[in-house]
């Protein structure tokens, strides 16, 4: 009987306890915030949702309200950041461990937040979080990202590098000098006693308008086998001037170069033709730095020219649509 009632009294107070944790009486931090976290200390937010999750979420919605940066575009910085120092093969050479260090995990790593302990509301059947940011916290956060990323992109465009794989890492530089600037921007808005890193912001500046100007030191050409009267060669050229890059026809840094096939099948309704293409950009070293391949579906008339005609209007479709989305992809653009 002892022991049963020992047994009862623990559960009772277990029944307590998770009372005070889940259901109990309100945090302080619910009614009285500003004597829990101070606005002289603190940047804070209530978030409310029916799960931790989005409770979470919530509050750092509350808290973005401080930065003049808006969520969507916090997020893809984030995203486009994180697709830089994540790795990849353009940039395999800037150090492993400095890359890992880098990646930032969610918005609230980003801002240097934290979170209270939840809290559910048994009536409205509701979790509450207070997302806060300990402005000395997240300044220190701030200048030391400042710091290490101005280190990363200094590594990123040290020594020779050969000209389409210094624009790629000025492409890459110029996205974490974005997040220099970001950090700077909200530096600015967490105390106006910051200094303005004006010296930074001029660096950043530069490595951005470095990064648009090399573009226009790159040309391409093309050299096409099977190619009647260069039809497609026309056409590759045309398209990469479409895009902004600046094709010439003849000793470019960068030659794509490629056969087309045609392989006819006369059947008694007419013509038909089965098509390919292979292309391959290559420097002036003759080092292959990007393919593409497609063979096309079987396309005929009644008239062999026409047919032809229709094969090498397939092709340029799929160049306009395939060929440059996936090069404006190697390239980084």
């Amino acid at each position: 009987m002892e022991v049963k009632g020992k047994s009862m009294i623990l559960a009772a107070g277990l029944v307590l306890f998770t009372g005070a944790w889940m259901l109990g009486a309100d945090p302080r931090w619910v009614y009285a915030r500003e004597e829990e976290y101070p606005d002289s200390r603190f940047i804070s937010a209530q978030g409310i949702g029916p799960s931790t999750t989005q409770a979470e979420q919530h509050a750092m919605n509350g808290l973005s309200l401080y930065f003049k940066s808006t969520v969507a575009v916090q997020q893809e910085l984030i995203s486009q950041y994180n697709e830089v120092v994540s790795g990849g093969e353009k940039f395999a050479n800037s150090g492993t461990t400095m890359r890992t260090a880098s990646v930032i995990r969610s918005e609230a790593e980003f801002r240097g937040a934290r979170f209270t302990s939840p809290w559910y509301n048994d009536k409205t059947r509701n979790w509450h979080v207070l997302a806060y940011i300990d402005k000395e916290e997240a300044q220190q956060i701030y200048e030391n990202r400042i710091a290490h990323n101005k280190t990363w992109i200094d590594s990123l465009l040290a020594g020779e590098l050969e000209p389409l794989q210094r624009y790629q890492r000025f492409k890459g530089a110029s996205l974490i000098a974005r997040m220099i600037e970001e950090d700077i921007r909200a530096l600015g808005e967490l105390s106006t006693t910051v200094p303005r890193h004006g010296d930074i912001l001029k660096y950043t500046q530069n490595i951005v308008a470095e990064g648009k100007a090399f573009r226009s030191r790159l040309r391409f050409t093309a050299a096409l086998e099977e190619d009647r009267q260069n039809r497609i060669q026309r056409k590759l050229l045309d398209i990469l001037e479409q895009h902004g890059y600046v094709a010439v026809r003849n000793q470019g840094d960068y030659t794509i170069t490629g056969k087309l096939s045609f392989e006819e099948e006369t059947l008694p309704v007419g013509t038909f033709i089965h098509s390919g293409i292979t292309l391959q950009l290559v420097n002036t070293a003759g080092d292959v730095l990007f393919s593409y391949t497609k063979s096309y579906p079987r396309l005929g008339s009644r008239n062999v020219a026409m047919a032809y005609n229709i094969a090498v209007r397939e092709m340029e479709k799929d160049l306009e649509e395939n060929f440059i989305t996936e090069f404006n992809a190697f390239i980084g653009d």
